[in-house]
């Protein structure tokens, strides 16, 4: 189990996982001046298939490894925490209308904190399944009387993954760049891990 501290490093990594780092440059993103302590934190994460090293010259570059479960599982812990340090509003209210997805995601200026009194609130949920128009409507119809109101995209996973794949900018390379995910970051996760082994580059 990664420690608070550990899962800092773990975190920069969540926030872009096309990144690639330096230890000196981690130093810098987590504001640390340990350079042993964050090499050691490196060297724990390679060690358990988190991060992935590779040796350029005299600097060892530092990437995410989506393709480990565990990575998947501290993602989603580190995508839970986030959700719930922000103030969503009418989030159970949304939650209860959904009774069967797999991912629910906020988008938008209220990721950001940039709306004012007359944003709408723009709501994402992927499903497993064909049948969406049933949910779309229905959270288009409750969505009009909430305050915010709210914006609603309902996409299907195989819609979700083929927007992330297709060569063209698109709706779902904007959510995949700023999203706040409220449930189901596992499942995001994984639809990520297979956009990129399909050749996304973010």
């Amino acid at each position: 189990m990664l420690t608070e501290k550990e899962l800092r490093v773990v975190n920069i990594f969540r926030e872009d996982v096309f990144s690639s780092y330096t230890i000196r440059e981690i130093m810098k993103k987590i504001n640390t001046k340990s350079y042993n302590w964050i090499f050691n934190v490196v060297k724990k994460l390679e060690k358990e298939r988190i991060l992935l090293l590779e040796k350029k010259g005299q600097s060892q570059i530092c990437r995410i490894n989506l393709g480990e479960k565990k990575t998947v599982i501290y993602f989603s812990l580190l995508e839970e925490l986030n959700s719930l340090s922000k103030k969503i509003p009418n989030l159970e209210k949304i939650r209860d209308l959904i009774e069967d997805f797999h991912i629910l995601m906020i988008t938008g200026s209220y990721v950001d904190g940039s709306y004012t009194k007359k944003s709408d609130m723009d709501v994402v949920v992927v499903i497993d399944k064909e049948e969406k128009k049933w949910l779309l409507n229905k959270l288009i119809n409750k969505g009009e009387l909430m305050i915010p109101k709210l914006h609603v995209y309902v996409f299907t996973r195989e819609e979700f993954l083929e927007m992330l794949i297709n060569k063209e900018e698109n709706y779902g390379k904007e959510i995949e760049r700023k999203h706040l995910i409220v449930s189901g970051p596992e499942f995001y996760f994984n639809i990520l891990k297979e956009a990129i082994d399909n050749g996304y580059k973010g």
